[in-house]
This record gives C-alpha cells, sequence and structure tokens, in this order.
C-alpha cells in the first residue's frame, strides 16, 4: 500500500518542510552546495544565521551534523542520499 501522492517533487515538500520546522531554534541546515537542489535555499533565505554551508565536504557535513545534535541542536544535513555514503570515509 502507497499513500496516495499530493503532486510535485519531494525536494518542494522537503524545503517547505523546514520553513515550518524553522519556529524550533534548535533547528539548523546544513548545505553541501545543493541548496537550490534540496531546496534547503528556502530555509536559508530566512534563517542564515541557523544555515552553514560545508562546501563539496558531505563527509564532514555528516559528522558536524553529529556534532550539533549531540549538543542540543536539530540538524537537517541536506545533500543526495548517493553523498552520504561519504561519511564512511572518516570512519
Amino acid at each position: 500500500m502507497s499513500a496516495p501522492s499530493t503532486g510535485g517533487a519531494s525536494r518542494d515538500g522537503y524545503g517547505s518542510a523546514l520553513l515550518k520546522l524553522a519556529s524550533d531554534p534548535r533547528v539548523v541546515v546544513l548545505e553541501a552546495d545543493l541548496g537550490k537542489s534540496t531546496k534547503s535555499c528556502l530555509f536559508r533565505a530566512e534563517n542564515p544565521e541557523r544555515t552553514v554551508s560545508m562546501g563539496i565536504a558531505e563527509q564532514n557535513m555528516m559528522l558536524v551534523s553529529a556534532g550539533m545534535a549531540s549538543s542540543g541542536k536539530i540538524p537537517f544535513a541536506s545533500t543526495f542520499a548517493i553523498f552520504t555514503e561519504r561519511a564512511f570515509e572518516q570512519v
């Protein structure tokens, strides 16, 4: 069984959801040069002080996200799924 589609790309839903979550000051967004593609740029436009651009360094982004989470933040690491595997390079 699957939920009925409401149409639109999942990345649009992700960007909209980040904006809704922005009311929580613990929410931070980390980007790996894909803000326009993942729509995290919507959050960045309204909350630049809670957005971190990591450049093309997904492995570092995942570790920084873990550190932020252990410090009480709620991080959202925004990239494409295939690049999340880069974090294993540091294990």
